[in-house]
Protein backbone atom coordinates (compact mmCIF):
# COMPACT_ATOMS: atom_id res chain seq x y z
CA UNK A 1 0.00 0.00 0.00
CA UNK A 2 1.08 3.36 -0.65
CA UNK A 3 2.06 5.49 2.40
CA UNK A 4 -0.32 8.33 1.45
CA UNK A 5 -2.91 6.08 1.96
CA UNK A 6 -1.57 4.16 5.41
CA UNK A 7 -1.86 6.92 7.87
CA UNK A 8 -4.84 8.63 6.89
CA UNK A 9 -6.67 5.62 6.52
CA UNK A 10 -5.85 4.20 9.91
CA UNK A 11 -6.99 7.74 11.68
CA UNK A 12 -10.20 8.41 9.27
CA UNK A 13 -11.38 4.49 9.49
CA UNK A 14 -11.15 4.98 13.31
CA UNK A 15 -13.17 8.12 12.92
CA UNK A 16 -15.69 6.12 11.13
CA UNK A 17 -16.12 3.43 13.31
CA UNK A 18 -16.33 5.89 16.87
CA UNK A 19 -18.92 7.90 14.61
CA UNK A 20 -20.86 5.16 14.16
CA UNK A 21 -21.30 4.24 17.63
CA UNK A 22 -22.50 7.54 18.06
CA UNK A 23 -24.89 7.25 15.60
CA UNK A 24 -26.11 3.47 16.98
CA UNK A 25 -26.85 4.73 20.39
CA UNK A 26 -28.84 7.76 19.17
CA UNK A 27 -31.14 4.93 16.61
CA UNK A 28 -31.05 2.52 19.51
CA UNK A 29 -32.49 5.21 21.91
CA UNK A 30 -35.14 6.51 19.14
CA UNK A 31 -35.95 3.47 18.68
CA UNK A 32 -36.81 2.60 22.12
CA UNK A 33 -38.98 5.47 22.36
CA UNK A 34 -40.74 4.87 19.31
CA UNK A 35 -41.66 1.38 21.05
CA UNK A 36 -42.65 3.24 24.11
CA UNK A 37 -39.90 3.20 26.54
CA UNK A 38 -40.25 6.72 28.40
CA UNK A 39 -36.74 6.76 29.78
CA UNK A 40 -34.74 4.93 27.44
CA UNK A 41 -31.03 3.19 28.17
CA UNK A 42 -28.16 4.92 26.20
CA UNK A 43 -25.10 5.96 26.80
CA UNK A 44 -25.69 9.81 28.22
CA UNK A 45 -24.89 13.26 26.67
CA UNK A 46 -21.64 13.54 27.93
CA UNK A 47 -20.81 10.16 26.54
CA UNK A 48 -22.24 11.04 23.25
CA UNK A 49 -20.54 14.66 23.13
CA UNK A 50 -17.18 12.65 23.61
CA UNK A 51 -17.86 10.42 21.06
CA UNK A 52 -18.47 13.16 18.49
CA UNK A 53 -15.60 15.11 19.47
CA UNK A 54 -13.23 12.22 19.11
CA UNK A 55 -14.89 11.37 16.16
CA UNK A 56 -13.65 14.85 14.51
CA UNK A 57 -10.30 15.04 16.32
CA UNK A 58 -9.67 11.79 14.44
CA UNK A 59 -10.61 12.62 11.10
CA UNK A 60 -9.13 16.22 11.45
CA UNK A 61 -5.87 14.09 12.00
CA UNK A 62 -6.27 12.03 9.46
CA UNK A 63 -7.19 14.96 7.01
CA UNK A 64 -4.20 17.42 7.98
CA UNK A 65 -2.47 14.41 7.53
CA UNK A 66 -3.09 13.18 3.95
CA UNK A 67 -3.01 17.16 2.74
CA UNK A 68 0.55 17.33 4.15
CA UNK A 69 1.83 13.76 2.41
CA UNK A 70 -0.18 15.36 -1.06
CA UNK A 71 1.97 18.62 -0.24
CA UNK A 72 4.97 16.83 -0.28
CA UNK A 73 4.40 15.03 -3.12
CA UNK A 74 3.93 17.68 -4.95
CA UNK A 75 7.14 19.35 -3.82
CA UNK A 76 8.69 15.93 -5.06
CA UNK A 77 7.40 16.47 -8.40
CA UNK A 78 8.17 19.56 -9.34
Amino acid sequence: MNPFWRKPATSLIAASVVFAVLVADILIAKAQVLLGASNPLHLGDTVQFILLLLAVVLFVMGTLYKEALAERGNKEEN
